[in-house]
């Protein structure tokens, strides 16, 4: 035999020898693993699934899969990475291996809106309108929309906390046909007695496109308090691209019914230790008042002046000043408060309410951070269903004065000869101690006393912040 023949018969035979070996290795049961990841990632608040590839135990011709027991647990509600341990087990074989799982957010927040052809202003602000931005991960994020005008579209843009991206283009074009909002500050209707006055509230104009020094305003209409009947008030405003809108104020002049004159005794701050005694002398006479209570003094006391047909209204639960007009949520959950616990007493709900310090007051303005509190709260209160008084008979008793004598004359020298509401609180004693000799001066003079109602004159004051 030709030695280059010896070779390959010798080569051949290790390749049968190495077959058989290997074949023999692969009928020893042993765990074989397959598609197994090392790390793997599952998208933020997925469902868990633990992905341990396939395991089984055995040989070429038969292999059992095995199921793993998992070791480490993974919060799919947050980012991060979580180590994971599987252990397997067949008799007295084991197998233990690590995978690491990341718990990420790839998802980018859904833009959602209902428009087609956007105006953008020629100014080339972008007009407010109905978007949304939610992400599965940040929640709520349309405060973090940024938008563009170009090329005749608006670009829309957020990014969540984790740097997904969501862009929308919408069609636009540039124009402004929406006239300017006009919001009157106070009531659209208002009555007020013969010989009163009254300083216009005002009103607040907001526009789509330009700002305040950019929009007309005009008001048309006079008030003859000296002449009973009804009035108009007219505004108008009027934008740069002469858009108008108009708004009416309708007021009543009239003669009281009865020919007669009225008081309306108000007290706040209250109940006191003071305000029994107070009740005494009102019963005495058969005089009702306004309380304008707070979260002061006994529910008993709330409960008596209920019961004897006094009025109960809605002061402050708190009377922190810094408190109630730092926000306008504040002031309503000021407000909800006392009026639970007036619910509570009395079982019926009050929307009779006076500001702390009145809706003319000024000392807002240190606590509001410059947003003219007064101006926001007159007018929501009133959108909410609630009824403001101020006053137009000043007592003095809040710091001006300090007997009752003083307070006796504050006020009979101010007796409009229509309405009078007077400004007292019952948890002044020198106060209550003038009260029997106002109501003997009013029987005297021709005064009938009443209590606040939604349909009594308001008084309200002018607004400065």
């Amino acid at each position: 035999m030709k030695k280059g023949n010896k070779i390959v018969i010798f080569i051949v035979f290790l390749f049968v020898i190495e077959l058989i070996v290997i074949g023999c290795f692969s009928l020893i049961p042993k765990f074989n693993v397959k598609k197994f990841k090392k790390e793997i990632n599952i998208e933020y608040k997925e469902k868990v699934k633990y992905n341990y590839g396939n395991v089984c135990f055995g040989n070429v011709i038969s292999c059992k899969k095995i199921k793993p027991k998992i070791n480490g647990k993974v919060n799919n509600k947050k980012l991060g990475k979580y180590n994971i341990k599987y252990s397997f087990k067949h008799k007295n074989k084991s197998l233990k291996i690590k995978q690491v799982i990341n718990i990420v957010d790839t998802t980018p927040p859904e833009l959602t809106y209902e428009i087609d052809n956007l105006l953008v202003c020629p100014n080339g602000k972008i007009p407010d309108f109905d978007i949304k931005a939610i992400d599965n991960y940040d929640g709520d994020i349309t405060s973090k929309i940024v938008k563009e005008y170009k090329n005749g579209e608006v670009i829309i843009k957020v990014t969540d906390t984790n740097g997904n991206v969501s862009i929308k283009n919408i069609k636009a074009s540039i124009g402004d046909k929406e006239a300017p909002k006009i919001t009157l500050n106070g009531q659209k209707e208002k009555t007020f007695y013969v010989n009163s006055s009254y300083d216009d509230e005002g009103i607040v104009v907001t526009d789509n496109c330009d700002d305040d020094k950019d929009i007309s305003i005009s008001r048309d209409g006079n008030i003859d308090f000296s002449s009973p009947g009804s009035y108009i008030i007219k505004y108008s405003a009027t934008d740069k691209s002469n858009n108008t809108s108009y708004e009416e104020r309708f007021i009543d002049v009239i003669v009281p019914s009865d020919n007669s004159r009225e008081i309306y005794l108000t007290f706040d701050d209250g109940p006191s230790i003071y305000t029994d005694e107070l009740l005494d002398i009102l019963k005495k006479y058969n005089v009702k008042a306004t309380f304008f209570v707070t979260s002061n003094g006994s529910d008993s006391t709330i409960l008596r002046e209920y019961n004897e047909g006094h009025t109960i209204g809605l002061h402050t639960n708190s009377h922190d000043y810094s408190y109630v007009y730092s926000s306008v949520d504040n002031y309503f959950n000021d407000l909800y408060a006392i009026q639970e616990r007036v619910k509570n007493i009395t079982g019926e709900t009050s929307n009779l309410i006076r500001f702390p310090g009145g809706s003319s007051n000024t000392i807002s303005t240190n606590y509001d951070n410059g947003i003219g509190i007064m101006s926001i709260l007159t007018e929501e209160v009133e959108r909410k269903g609630f009824y403001y008084f101020d006053w137009n008979v000043v007592s003095g008793d809040a710091g001006e004065v300090s007997t009752s004598d003083e307070v006796y004359y504050n006020v009979i020298n101010h007796l409009t000869g229509g309405y009078s509401i007077v400004l007292q609180h019952d948890i002044k004693k020198f106060s209550i101690d003038a009260v029997e000799r106002i109501i003997q001066y009013g029987i005297n003079n021709g005064y009938s006393f009443k209590t606040l109602s939604p349909s009594s004159p308001k008084a309200h004051h002018r607004v400065f912040n």
